[in-house]
Parts: structure tokens; sequence; C-alpha cells
């Protein structure tokens, strides 16, 4: 087939002043190759000029005006288009009935991420304040931030362009996002669809380069240097390599260094069931919060047992798991597909990690273990009596759930917290109808989810960060006596 050719998106226009491109090949189709663009220092310093000379268009946009054209966008972006779909598909291995809802959740976020700003701050004007305390003489004031916003968006999640696109186009920020290559289609369909709805077109930009080459990481660089404000998605040494920190003539420098920095780094998100728990409800989120795509950050892997009858719970999350997603695997661009490809080698090390700890009888599987092809394996559901177990401290990005019986509601969140190590959990899931006792007992996670999806996105706070203030400079303003 013909390969598909993608540019960057600079300032409204697709722009490649390097004249380079590189392949980048789907991981589990080999006929499905697209050129994408290989920037130079030439791309990256015009796309950072033209950000930051965008700026004051977009600031000089009401809140009420960035809304109406963020609403706009949200009914232009097309989730239905077949071949940004299969793009997906074949890019990423998500099923296509998956990759369609998740462009639907990204027009969402665009539509979302402005009204719910102006929910929180209870808006009655264009600009952006509000009376913290209604009566006084006082109210803060948003300014949003000088310069332009850097994002590097990873490819696992077609939501990821959305949500960052859609803050930054909220608060008059201008942004330059890197894709990963296997959502560059994606990102494109996004920041056309808020660029053709009215908002400047410099004020959302593309760019894309080879990661591999060995100039990859200078490029970053410079656009963190040409920036005000990073947004990485990553793990801490991915993007302290990448993105952070440089050793040059013997010096470390750090290049987040005086600016501001929204990182999403954690995953592995888990359940904890209570005694009182309506199981069959129960039963029905975790199988869906683990099993509807497991690679996204938030997807559901472990899960703390202290329901008191952690056999029934099982059997029900089995049952759910055989009935519609293990008997709906096969090819991702099936519509009645529900189970897609993953990454081969991930694959094979945990089938084989699981080999060992069965010799060792410290795993049992609920679901017996099935592998399709070196890219696709049936769901799979496991118990451990093992509290220091990988499958419940780790994120393997398969469709995977790991389960653990404890004796106590009080037993399960302290193994659960134990197991979360250093860095918070994304999202936790409490299966538990006494709201009391979920508010009363804290748990290592950035949000908390009551007989909820873990996978929900929060669009207001997410992984620690308060996007309004800190992508904003908040203000005091008193009235005169």
């Amino acid at each position: 087939m013909d390969k598909i050719v993608l540019d960057n998106l600079v300032a409204g226009k697709p722009a490649l002043l390097s004249g380079k491109r590189f392949d980048a090949a789907s991981p589990f189709y080999a006929d499905y190759v697209t050129q994408a663009p290989n920037s130079g220092l030439f791309d990256v310093k015009n796309i950072a000029s033209k950000a930051s000379a965008a700026a004051k268009d977009c600031q000089a946009l009401s809140f009420d005006e960035r809304q109406a054209i963020l609403e706009r966008a949200a009914r232009k972006l097309d989730a239905n288009s077949p071949k940004l779909l299969e793009y997906v598909v074949k890019m990423t291995g998500m099923p296509l009935h998956y990759a369609r809802k998740h462009m639907r959740d990204a027009a969402n976020v665009i539509a979302h991420v402005p009204a719910l700003v102006r929910k929180r701050l209870n808006l009655k004007t264009s600009s952006l304040h509000h009376h913290p305390v209604p009566g006084e003489d006082y109210y803060v004031n948003y300014h949003p931030l000088d310069g332009f916003l850097y994002s590097v968006t990873p490819g696992n999640d077609p939501r990821a362009t959305a949500f960052v696109a859609a803050w930054c186009a909220t608060l008059g920020i201008p942004a330059v996002i890197k894709p990963s290559k296997n959502d560059l289609m994606g990102a494109h369909a996004t920041v056309s669809a808020i660029l053709n709805a009215g908002y400047p077109e410099s004020g959302l930009n593309l760019i894309m380069w080879d990661t591999t080459a060995a100039d990859a990481q200078t490029k970053n660089f410079s656009l963190v240097d040409a920036a005000s404000a990073v947004w990485a998605f990553g793990d801490d040494n991915t993007v302290d390599q990448r993105l952070r920190l440089e050793d040059k003539n013997g010096t470390r420098i750090d290049h987040f260094t005086g600016k501001t920095i929204l990182r999403h780094a954690s995953g592995r998100g888990a359940g904890v069931c209570d005694e009182h728990a309506d199981l069959k409800k129960s039963a029905r989120i975790i199988a869906e919060s683990a099993f509807e795509w497991p690679v996204a950050c938030n997807s559901l892997k472990a899960l703390f047992d202290a329901s008191g009858k952690n056999g029934e719970l099982a059997a029900l999350i089995a049952a759910i798991t055989r009935r519609e997603f293990a008997a709906y695997a096969g090819d991702p661009m099936k519509e009645s597909t529900r189970v897609g490809f993953v990454e081969p080698r991930l694959l094979k090390h945990v089938n084989n990690r699981l080999c060992e700890l069965k010799r060792l009888s410290l795993i049992k599987e609920v679901l017996p273990a099935r592998t399709l092809s070196e890219k696709q394996a049936l769901p799979l559901l496991l118990e451990t009596s093992d509290r220091h177990s990988e499958f419940l401290a780790e994120e393997h990005s398969l469709y995977i759930l790991a389960m653990k019986k404890c004796a106590s509601f009080k037993e399960a969140v302290a193994e659960l917290n134990e197991s979360s190590g250093s860095d918070k959990r994304i999202s936790v899931s409490v299966f538990c109808d006494n709201e009391d006792k979920v508010l009363s007992t804290y748990l290592h996670a950035h949000h908390i989810k009551r007989i909820r999806h873990s996978t929900e996105l929060d669009v207001l706070y997410h992984e620690g960060n308060d996007y309004l203030h800190r992508l904003t400079v908040p203000q005091v303003h008193r009235k005169r006596q």
C-alpha cells in the first residue's frame, strides 16, 4: 500500500524545513508504514519563534471566545474518520471499538475543560477571576503564563494531545506539541479542529522527528529552553534523560530550572474491595477498568480484596472477562474485537515470569494463560498470596489483573499503600458503600474513585496537577475601602 505522508503543523500550515522524513512503521501490521517528518534544528527554532509570537493573539481572546472555539472544535473533530481510526488501531494495537471511543473522549475533553473551569470559578464575566469567599472584598485573577508551553505526548492514549491542547487553548497559552509517532495523525486531527474553529493559527503547533537519531536530545533541549512551561509524560528516568538533564563539558545542566513543570509519571491503577461491597456491580467495574484498554496508565492492574468472598468475586470477574473480552480476541481492525495487540517482548517477558512464579507456588491463574500469537494473549486474571508480588506493584501494559486476598479493609489499604512504593498511583477505585469510611482512609494515590472506574480521566486535577493554578499566575485583587 502507499505510505501515508504526515507533516509538522506550524502556524496552521504543513511545514518541514529540513525536507527529511523517516518511516514510522506499525509495530503490529507489517504493511502499514507512515512517513513522518524528521525535523531539524531550523524547524525547532522556527516553531518556537511562531509559538512565542502567538501569545498576544491567544490572550487577546476573552474566556468566552476561547470556550466557544473549543466547543466548535469538539463538534468538528471527526471521531469516526475511517482513515484516522485505522491509523490509531494499527499504530497502537487498540481495538477499533475502543479507538472510536477514545476519539469521542478526545472531543469531549476539548469541550469540557473550559466548561469545568467556568463552573469551578463560577464565572460571570469573560475574564478569568472569581471571589474565593462570597461577600468579601477581594477576588483572584488568573493571568496565563508568558511564553509558550512545550509538551511531549505519549502514543498509547489518543486523548493525550486533546488534553494538553484543551488546557492551553482554554487559558490562552500557545503550545508546541511533539506527539508520539504512533499518535501524529490523531494529534493533527485534534489541533486542526481547534485551529479551524477560530483559534490563532500559531497558538497550537505540532513537530516531529526521529527520536532514535543522534541529535534527538538536542532538539528536545532546544524546545525546553525556549519554553516557559513543560508538560512531560513518562517515567522519571525517561523524562530526565530526554528533556531535563544534560551532561555537557563535565557539567550537569538542569533544563527545567526556572520553568513551570507538569509531570505525568505514575500509573499502576488499583482497587480495594470492602466486605459490604456490591460484588456484582464491583466485578463489572473492575473487569472493565482492567481489560477495556490496559495500556493507558490508569488501567486497573491490582485488586486488594477484603470482601470476605474472594472466590465469589474472582469468579464474577472471570465470568465477565470470558464473556465480554476473551470471547472477542482477534484482529483489532474488526468491529467485534475487544482484546487487541500488545508489545511482543513484554508479553514474552511476562509469560516467562509467570512460569517461574507458578513453579514457586507464588501465583495462581484464575483464567489460564493462553497466548494467541507473539503479540496477543487472552486476558489474564491472577491470584497471589505474596504481598510483595511484582504484579501488585508494577504496571505491565498487558491485559492482566492480579488479585490479593486480605483479612480486612484496613489490611487491604495497608498492602495497597505499601505496594505503591514511593510514587503515588494515579488512581484507586474503592468498592465500599460507607462514604465516611472511605473519606477517613488515606490511600497513596492521586485520585480516589468510590465505586467508579479507575480509567475515568480527571481533567481539572490529574496526577497532582491543578492545571488552573499551574498554568496561570494567580493575583489577589482587593477593592478600595
